[in-house]
């Protein structure tokens, strides 16, 4: 996994990398200082429920590293944004380099949100995926209720596609599906991808010697 610690995203305002150890407590204490408002989950999954402990979100972003296998991974790298540690923003993807289809999903400590930030992290993984993966669809999604995560997938040039149903906390909650197609992708912000090429083969990508 040591290439991906190469790989950085740059924006006009931030840096997306994978944290490393010390970074992963720093961003439990960010979580820590809250997401969301207690009385609505926004994730699919309830994960900010869990009981807040020493390895709250260090353990789950290790865990996820340490599972990566080419046909099934997810890249969740932290976003940095003057030298401060604001949150995550992950792409995904199973059989990858059958699908050419890539998810993501993120998050934003409380007092970072509002800014325009949201935007900004997506624009960059959008970037890795369609012009250095080679992607050919992205999928998201917002819960009823979350206007944030839908606006920004609007302003991305995201299409809806359908509704479904996901249950966070037990209770069937609505769920609009989104889908963005390489051929409609602008990204409004440049993006600079840097050690992209030594990781090729753990995003399931066959490279070719000339």
């Amino acid at each position: 996994m040591a290439p991906l610690y190469a790989l950085s995203l740059r924006t006009p305002r931030l840096e997306l990398r994978l944290p490393a150890r010390d970074e992963l407590v720093e961003l439990r204490e960010v979580a820590r200082g809250g997401i969301h408002p207690p009385e609505f989950m926004p994730f699919a999954v309830a994960w900010t429920d869990e009981p807040y402990s020493e390895g709250w979100v260090v353990d789950y972003m290790e865990a996820r590293l340490a599972a990566w296998r080419p046909d099934d991974w997810r890249l969740a790298l932290g976003v940095w944004s003057d030298g401060g540690l604001m949150g995550v923003q992950d792409l995904a993807a199973t059989d990858f380099a059958t699908t050419r289809r890539v998810s993501t999903g993120s998050w934003l400590g409380a007092r970072f949100q509002g800014r325009g930030y949201g935007t900004e992290m997506r624009a960059a993984v959008l970037e890795l995926a369609f012009r250095g993966l080679d992607a050919q669809v992205a999928a998201s999604g917002a819960i009823d209720g979350n206007d944030a995560s839908r606006r920004v997938s609007e302003k991305l040039g995201y299409r809806d596609v359908g509704r479904s149903e996901v249950a966070p906390r037990g209770i069937p909650v609505g769920h609009t599906d989104f889908e963005l197609r390489r051929d409609d992708w602008r990204s409004p912000v440049a993006v600079e991808i840097e050690g992209l090429a030594p990781t090729l083969p753990l995003f399931g990508i066959e490279v070719r010697s000339p």
